[in-house]
C-alpha cells in the first residue's frame, strides 16, 4: 500500500513542484477506506546518472527527511529516469530501510503498490541468487520476474503478472520499473479501485506516472486496469 511517482527526462528545475507535492503525500495521500492517513513507513528514490543506477532508501517517514530527497535531486539536476516511492506497509514490524522500495538488481529498479499475500508461491520460480530469507512480497515478485529477464524486461514482467493472477491472492500489482532506457508502468488491482490508481501525464519531453494527480496545470489520465506502458527516455 504505497504511492508511486516516475518521470522520464527528469529535470529538477521543471519538476520540483511535482517532487514536493509527491513528498506531501506521505501525510495527505489517498488511503484505503478505513485506513489511518499517511504513507509513513519508509521511502525510496532511484535515478540514473551517467548510465549508472543510484538508489537511496530509508525506513523513516519522508516528512522528516524530505530535504534528503530534494537536496539530492537538486544536486543531480537531470536524469533520464527518476522513481520515487512512499511506503504504507501491509506487513507488521517491517518499517525499515531493508524493506523500503524500490529494489534493484544490476541496473534494473522496481517499485510496487499493492500486496501479494501468498508470495511464497513464487519462490520455486526464482533462479537468481541474492534473495534474503526475510524478503517480502514485492522483493520476491521482483526476483521472480527478473529470473525470466532473458525474455526481455517487459515480456518477463507481463508473464510474471499472468502467473500471479492465476496462482496468487493479491490486492494490486501497480508497478513502476526501469532499466534506464525506459520507464515501465503497470496498473492492476483485485479490490479498492479508487485507491489502487495510476495516472499518466506529459510535460514537454517528460512522461509522468503517479498514483494520484500532483499538479493542476497538467492533464492527468487514469490508466486502465491491465494497462502496461513503456515510456522511452
Amino acid at each position: 500500500m504505497c504511492r508511486l511517482l516516475g518521470i522520464t527526462n527528469f529535470d529538477y528545475c521543471r519538476h520540483e513542484s511535482l517532487v514536493q507535492n509527491f513528498c506531501g503525500l506521505a501525510q495527505t495521500g489517498t488511503v484505503m477506506a478505513g485506513d489511518p492517513p499517511g504513507h509513513a513507513d519508509g521511502w525510496g528514490l532511484a535515478f540514473y546518472q551517467g548510465g549508472k543506477l543510484v538508489v537511496r532508501k530509508s525506513g523513516r517517514n519522508l516528512l522528516d527527511e524530505t530535504d534528503q530527497v530534494t537536496g539530492l535531486l537538486r544536486g543531480v539536476g537531470r536524469a533520464p529516469v527518476m522513481i520515487l516511492h512512499l511506503r504504507k506497509s501491509a506487513w507488521s514490524d517491517s518499517s525499515s530501510t531493508r524493506h523500503a522500495h524500490p529494489f534493484n538488481l544490476g541496473n534494473t529498479v522496481f517499485a510496487h503498490n499493492g500486496t501479494v499475500y501468498d508470495y511464497r508461491k513464487l519462490l520455486p520460480g526464482i533462479t537468481l541468487p541474492g534473495l534474503g530469507a526475510d524478503a517480502l512480497d514485492t522483493e520476491v515478485f521482483f526476483y521472480f520476474f527478473m529470473s525470466a529477464r532473458s525474455l526481455g524486461l517487459g515480456r518477463a514482467f507481463l508473464d510474471s503478472v499472468s502467473f500471479v493472477k492465476q496462482h496468487c491472492n493479491y490486492s494490486a500489482l501497480n508497478c513502476l520499473f526501469s532499466d534506464g532506457a525506459k520507464l515501465f508502468a503497470y496498473r492492476d488491482y483485485a479490490k479498492e479501485p479508487d485507491y489502487y490508481t495510476l495516472y499518466k501525464s506529459r510535460s514537454e519531453s517528460s512522461g509522468i506516472v503517479a498514483s494520484q494527480p500532483l499538479d493542476e496545470q497538467l492533464y492527468w489520465e487514469a490508466m486502465d486496469r491491465g494497462e502496461f506502458l513503456e515510456i522511452p527516455v
